[in-house]
């Protein structure tokens, strides 16, 4: 995964690339609008979804053109012609699918093809979950980033109920996947592989059983394991993070602090002193 925090405006300040994430499959950007931007009629050599985060822009497409309203998801497919004006400063999450998600999507059942609003109630949902993934900026977001998008490819599939069940073997070998490597860097295909089953499947099943995402639970492993790391006086904040699995110090106490109310030093501290 490539990430970067912040990139280097171009197009003379009227658009700037916020931050990005990038896997084989996706290529997720936070972009801001100036006010006034106009892009001229253009395609893409890939498909994109475009989630609008702040600001209502105008979009033309070849079959006419509508109003972007903050909150909904757009899909352009690729080679699609289409303009876009922004009357005032804008904000967007940009994912562009490449090959293998396409491929992983066509497999499990028909994908999006007509260009503008995806039209499925869920849209709004799944892209609200990307952007908070993408915000997550560790490892684990790669993960959710995919699954979320391939759901989005196959919003237009109406899937199939999840009854509560026992669960599957191959579910609790992915579970225990997760649990032996956490702390490292796997893939939805690594999943997929291990279960023998669709991506889509194993992310919709693992949240249906297990009442979390697949990075939502990864997270917390790697937080319990933080915590038990941090009754060892031996070892600092930092060697802690990065034993568990974090970038570095930063994305660790943030990530530690949602999931516990407090920064890992206070945890070390108040913990030191009820064993005292």
């Amino acid at each position: 995964m490539k990430s970067a925090g912040h990139i280097p405006p171009y197009l003379g300040e009227s658009r700037h690339v916020l931050a990005r994430i990038e896997t084989p499959s996706v290529k997720v950007e936070e972009m801001e609008y100036a006010p006034g931007f106009c892009a001229v009629r253009h395609s893409h050599d890939t498909a994109n979804f475009v989630y609008i985060l702040e600001g209502a822009h105008w979009s033309g497409y070849s079959r006419g053109g509508d109003t972007c309203v903050p909150q909904t998801v757009r899909f352009l497919p690729a080679g699609e012609p289409h303009e876009n004006y922004f009357p005032v400063g804008s904000k967007c999450l940009h994912i562009e699918l490449r090959l293998p998600i396409l491929k992983l999507a066509s497999a499990e059942g028909p994908v999006l093809q007509t260009p503008g609003e995806v039209a499925s109630p869920w849209a709004p949902v799944l892209g609200a979950q990307l952007h908070r993934e993408f915000r997550q900026r560790d490892n684990v977001a790669r993960v959710a980033l995919e699954g979320l998008s391939l759901q989005l490819l196959l919003a237009g599939a109406r899937p199939k109920p999840l009854r509560r069940t026992q669960i599957p073997p191959w579910l609790l070998r992915v579970r225990e996947m997760l649990q032996e490597h956490g702390t490292g860097d796997l893939t939805l295909e690594d999943l997929s592989r291990c279960a023998g089953r669709h991506p889509v499947q194993v992310s919709r099943q693992f949240h249906h059983h297990f009442g979390c995402t697949i990075s939502g639970y990864v997270r917390q492993l790697r937080i319990a394991r933080a915590q038990v790391l941090l009754a060892r006086r031996d070892l600092s904040i930092a060697e802690i993070a990065l034993a568990s699995g974090f970038s570095d110090q930063s994305h660790f106490a943030n990530a530690f602090r949602r999931l516990t109310g407090t920064s890992p030093l206070r945890y070390r501290l108040r913990n030191s002193k009820a064993g005292a």
